[in-house]
């Protein structure tokens, strides 16, 4: 029964993921408010200008649209970073309104998966630990292109932990007057 769950889970997740890809054509406190995982690994990792998940010839999987991107500030990269701190957060909470507030053009078919992959935690009583690991932020007029790595950790009430991933993520951020907000979310194949 417990291995039906740890399936269905995992399935699941692995589900999320490729919602997002089927859409494709040091220690630090950055504590969102309301984070009640403590302390977090920084999500950009300054100085470095893309991630690598594998060694593979990895092509970009979101396309800016205006080739003249410019290196995100360090006070952008800071609202970015708070707004995927925020992200990760929601996440773990298995909270689909918090996860609207950083997202709130969050479309139906990502909303759906969501929604099954948190149901699915909440059945089996595991509580999830979503990383990002970001390279630096490229940045076109109000939008910002985030090439990441995706992990997943979770564990059941005996202590057994699973890991998904890493995954590689392509993260549209876009700059309203409140801050940093998704605006969509892809994953790789």
């Amino acid at each position: 029964m417990a291995f039906a769950r740890g399936f269905k889970v995992l399935s699941l997740c692995f589900a999320l993921i490729a919602c997002c890809a089927a859409q494709k054509g040091e220690l630090t406190s950055t504590a969102a408010p309301g984070d009640k995982a403590g302390d977090r690994l920084p999500i950009f990792q300054r100085g470095l200008q893309s991630v690598q998940v594998a060694a593979t010839t990895a092509r970009p999987m979101v396309q800016v649209g205006d080739p003249n991107f410019r290196m995100s500030t360090g006070e952008e990269m800071d609202g970015m970073e708070l707004t995927l701190v925020k992200y990760e957060v929601a996440f773990e909470s298995l909270s689909l309104p918090q996860v609207r507030q950083i997202w709130p053009a969050l479309d139906r078919q990502h909303e759906a998966a969501f929604k099954k992959v948190f149901a699915a935690f909440r059945e089996a009583s595991w509580k999830p630990r979503l990383g990002l690991e970001c390279a630096i932020p490229k940045v076109t007029a109000e939008t910002a292109n985030v090439d990441c790595r995706e992990t997943l950790i979770y564990g059941n009430s005996k202590g057994k932990s699973k890991d998904v991933g890493p995954a590689r993520v392509a993260i549209l951020l876009r700059k309203q007057s409140s801050g940093w907000v998704v605006g969509d979310m892809k994953g790789s194949e």
